[in-house]
């Protein structure tokens, strides 16, 4: 490659574009499951075999083979190599990209990560066995998180001294160069030495979606300060592009397709807490396209649930907007005045709040009729207009014909006004939406016939996702054990970086692409999203099958090496053979091959 691109520059473009955005350009997709189905554009075919997993950034056609991620599509669909694809994609973003002769961005995101998990580490600690965190423990108690949930989301405890988390850090081996890049330490106002950005505060790490902690956020004890401190903004901490409990929340969104959004750290605490594992925070500030753009990979339904004051309607107002904006499926909680979901489920728990979500969950559309007419202190007729102007632009916007006649129904008797009038108002502003052009093309035939895969693919498939898998087939017959050279060097490739496909996104795309195997792990990947997950038995069989396959090999040289001693053999020649006849049977007898 004439271009090295780091791991962050990849994880950034990957993070502000969504593939589903990129493939819509030229293929009609339908949702299917967990992914999107379309006409493949290079091939021609008349039933869709084309899928696209949103989640991963990959697709992957059943018909011509073709596979990849988001920049092998680009690649693949333009004629260019992988450095413009990446150019193109970074342009589309709005990422001012630098290439680098070497890893200097991946090797910072992996200091900055290994700082900030070993700052995290120390102050759970703290909070569990030291004396001065008694304030923080019984703070944590007052609000009925248990310990499991301060475990699971490593909820810590900065003391109150100036320099104990740098001097902790600098004690452990860490450069004061990655300390400082973590934000964890601030210059002092004549810059000659640094102070520790959190005291005195309970700890919540941020980790990003794949398990990494980037930044730490600090509520105070006292009334002294801000109410909460966050990690400032740095290369590898980038606020609008997090969201809090998405790495715990990730699983379960995906199973249900529901994220339930929310303000605050504590929200989310207490809604997963109570069983509600498929909840988000939006990190106590304004929704973000960002954010937005991450919810995507794992859901199309949003669960809108912030405060009930008027600062937290005013926020969900926009929230709404922004989702339905980018095509969710928007769904609204407003709680009773005054209450956050922290304080619904102290008060009422868990069975309340799921009667009270049944009862009260609105469309985002009447939600913001609601907050409209609300918004009015006289409903006259030009404040009917401003009320259907709020909300005609969303109305178009429906695909379901059967959904844009209810709101029209619903709005209708709200405002006593014709219902056919408000239809001219809608249908005045369909003809100038842009559509998006997802969900319009039917799937019309089941996508098992695609589903044959082999031993192999099945085996390879669990190893790059399950490391004890790995570690078995290392131990027992090696890396070496398929018959497909390509299958052997993705195997070695992931054993190698010790990881699954989850980790180093932006490291496994270079290499995919640098060894031709772009294909391969896209296939795999789709693979494994059919759910090609194997028992115990199944692995050993496999073991069991690559053994006796070894043995078989080994029996047919040792037939032909004995068949050319019998024109040509001397006495050192036949010796060897019975040596390496005898080692054999013993290897044979000692391994138990069946």
């Amino acid at each position: 490659m004439s271009a090295y691109f780091d791991d962050n520059t990849l994880t950034e473009i990957n993070l502000r574009l969504d593939i589903l955005d990129v493939v819509a350009e030229t293929v009609k997709l339908s949702r299917k499951g967990d992914r999107y189905w379309g006409l493949c554009p290079f091939h021609g075919e008349k039933t869709p075999s084309f899928s696209v997993t949103p989640g991963k950034n990959m697709f992957y056609c059943f018909g011509c083979h073709a596979g990849g991620n988001l920049f092998t599509y680009i690649m693949k669909r333009d004629g260019v190599d992988f450095p413009e694809a990446v150019r193109m994609l970074a342009s589309r973003a709005g990422i001012p990209l630098q290439s680098t002769p070497s890893n200097k961005g991946a090797d910072r995101f992996k200091r900055v990560v290994e700082v900030n998990k070993a700052a995290a580490a120390w102050y759970q600690d703290i909070l569990e066995h030291e004396p001065a965190a008694a304030p923080a423990r019984r703070y944590l108690t007052r609000r009925h998180l248990t310990k499991d949930i301060i475990t699971r989301f490593q909820l810590g405890y900065s003391c109150h001294e100036w320099n104990r988390i740098s001097n902790y850090l600098l004690n452990k081996g860490f450069d004061q160069e990655w300390v400082k890049e973590s934000g964890l330490i601030k210059r002092s106002k004549n810059g000659d030495s640094y102070y520790d950005l959190f005291r005195e505060r309970v700890i919540f790490p941020i980790f990003d979606y794949h398990g990494n902690i980037v930044g730490f956020g600090g509520r105070t004890l006292e009334d002294a300060g801000p109410k909460y401190l966050n990690t400032p903004e740095t290369e590898i901490y980038v606020k609008r592009n997090h969201l809090y409990g998405l790495y715990q929340a990730r699983d379960a969104m995906r199973k249900s397709n529901q994220a339930i959004l929310v303000e605050g750290y504590m929200d989310c605490l207490k809604l997963h807490q109570h069983g509600f594992t498929n909840a988000v925070a939006s990190l106590g500030t304004a929704l973000t396209r960002e954010q937005a753009l991450l919810l995507r990979r794992y859901t199309e339904n949003i669960l809108v649930l912030y405060d009930g004051d008027e600062a937290g309607q005013r926020e969900t107002l926009r929230a709404v907007q922004l989702l339905a904006e980018q095509n969710f499926n928007v769904e609204v909680l407003s709680l009773p005045e005054g209450l956050d979901p922290d304080d619904f489920l102290d008060q009422h728990g868990k069975e309340e709040l799921l009667q009270y979500i049944q009862n009260n969950r609105v469309s985002y559309i009447e939600f913001k009729v609601k907050k409209a007419i609300d918004a009015e202190n006289i409903l006259d007729l030009q404040a009917k207009i401003r009320v259907i102007n709020a909300v005609k632009g969303d109305i178009a916007r429906l695909e379901s014909s059967i959904l844009r006649d209810n709101h029209i129904k619903l709005l209708s008797r709200q405002l006593k006004i014709e219902e056919n009038l408000i239809l001219k108002e809608v249908e005045s502003n369909i003809g100038q939406l842009v559509r998006h052009p997802g969900n319009k093309s039917q799937v019309n035939r089941d996508n098992i016939q695609y589903g044959n895969y082999s031993m192999e693919e099945k085996i390879l498939a669990n190893m790059l996702h399950d490391r004890d898998i790995a570690n078995t087939i290392v131990s027992q017959i090696g890396l070496q054990c398929f018959t497909s050279r390509h299958y052997n060097r993705l195997a070695a490739i992931c054993y190698e970086m010790d990881g699954d496909l989850g980790a180093n996104p932006g490291v496994w795309q270079q290499i995919a692409q640098e060894e031709g195997l772009e294909t391969l792990l896209a296939r795999l990947e789709s693979r494994w999203h059919e759910g090609i997950h194997i028992n115990d038995a199944e692995l050993w069989f496999f073991i069991r099958y690559v053994e006796r396959q070894r043995h078989k090999a080994k029996w047919r040289e040792l037939h032909q090496r004995l068949d050319q001693l019998r024109d040509d053999g001397g006495f050192h020649s036949v010796l060897r053979l019975i040596l390496d006849l005898d080692t054999f049977l013993h290897q044979t007898r000692e391994g138990g091959i069946q």
